[in-house]
């Protein structure tokens, strides 16, 4: 049996700044970036922070949210437009920005790699896709460009404080 990962606030607020720290030395703010929120019902969090923390010249960092199938579902046609539709409605505020995935945690790695395919596959789009999460699988097939800690997903499970009972996630 795995023992759990919590995540306690203190946690999640120190990758927080580090994240931001590591995105601001590499010139990454909202002059530049636009980010998505991936899983935005355990996203929200870094999702809203860093999009406040990379605030340029007053100006809020550009974003808005996705949702993905949980690991019960598939990545099905209905996920797919939705991921379209949001795009296409941000477009004018993308521009030509990079754009920064940003998720709590990537366990497999699947829902980086549906997105990112539908943004270049479905959508033509050609900036930059930058990947960031709090947690990553050691395991995962998708590897971020900006981690904040590493876990193994075989040992630990990683929880959140703020996370409630969620039959999706059963196995």
């Amino acid at each position: 049996m795995r023992k759990e990962l919590r995540v306690e606030w203190e946690d999640e607020l120190r990758l927080m700044n580090e994240l931001r720290n590591t995105l601001l030395s590499h010139d990454l703010n909202a002059s530049n970036v636009v980010i998505v929120t991936v899983s935005t019902d355990y996203s929200s969090v870094i999702g809203q922070y860093l999009r406040h923390q990379l605030t340029n010249k007053g100006e809020i960092c550009e974003g808005f949210g996705i949702d993905v199938p949980y690991p019960d579902q598939t990545f099905d046609e209905k996920f797919v437009k939705e991921v379209i539709e949001m795009f296409r409605i941000h477009a004018d505020s993308i521009g030509e920005k990079t754009i920064l995935l940003v998720e709590a945690g990537v366990i497999r790695g699947g829902n980086y790699t549906k997105v990112v395919d539908i943004i270049q596959n479905e959508l033509g789009m050609t900036q930059p896709i930058l990947t960031l999460t709090m947690y990553e699988n050691i395991h995962s097939k998708w590897k971020s460009d900006y981690v904040g800690e590493y876990y193994d997903d075989n040992t630990e499970d990683l929880t959140f404080w703020w996370e409630r009972y969620n039959n999706h996630w059963e196995n």
